[in-house]
């Protein structure tokens, strides 16, 4: 499957569904950006590792970005008048940090020229999980745990599915194996693993203050 057929089938998933969240995070839009951000980087050496990883990069910031501004956008339309001014900023928010962490490569060990499976899986947590204190403005009513556990599952579908466009662009072009095929696999793997170690902070926290709570009860 080429790219341009990627392309050409976009408008056709769009549909009046669409028409009904006109104040979030368009789906559309960030699937055109995404494709034309696969254009401009497969045209470039895509064979080669860098290349490789800056697209898995891409897409799984595009489609984290996408899956956490739908979830505002479901959380506001339900709290009132306040829901599109309140979305507006999040999603504004989101933006930033995303371009933040990404542009700076979310950490001094990794310069920007380092698109190694180490630096990369680090920008793409860093950039997920610098996210969460603005998912817990949205979602006060959850305790901490909660919040985790529903974040880390919002952020993790982001990825994988990110990692699923990115590593299917790359199996169609015939250069998903090597380095490339090694590389991504390792990347996966250590960003599931962050994800995992995020996560049970807080259920170990949880845990904490329960056992906490219980003895100055007794």
């Amino acid at each position: 499957m080429s790219i341009s057929s990627l392309n050409n089938n976009q408008p056709s998933q769009t549909g009046g569904a669409s028409q009904t969240q006109n104040s979030a995070y368009s789906a559309q839009t960030a699937r055109n950006q995404l494709n034309q951000l696969l254009v401009e980087s497969l045209s470039v050496s895509i064979s080669s590792g860098k290349q490789s990883q800056s697209l898995l990069l891409k897409a799984s910031i595009t489609n984290i970005n996408q899956v956490l501004n739908a979830d505002f956008a479901n959380g506001n339309n339900q709290s009132g008048s306040q829901g599109s001014a309140s979305l507006q900023i999040s999603s504004t928010q989101l933006s930033i940090s995303i371009q933040q962490q990404d542009s700076s490569g979310a950490s001094n060990s990794a310069s920007d020229d380092d698109m190694s499976p180490d630096a990369t899986s680090k920008r793409i947590l860093d950039g997920a999980l610098g996210l969460f204190g603005l998912y817990q403005q949205q979602h006060p009513d959850q305790n901490a745990s909660d919040q985790a556990q529903s974040f880390i599952k919002l952020v993790r579908q982001g990825f994988e599915q990110g990692y699923q466009e990115a590593t299917d662009i790359l199996k169609n072009l015939n250069v998903f194996n090597g380095d490339v095929s090694a590389n991504a696999q390792k990347t996966y793997n250590l960003v599931e693993q962050g994800f995992n170690n995020f996560l049970s902070q807080y259920q170990d926290s949880s845990k904490t203050q329960a056992a906490s709570n219980q003895g100055s009860g007794s």
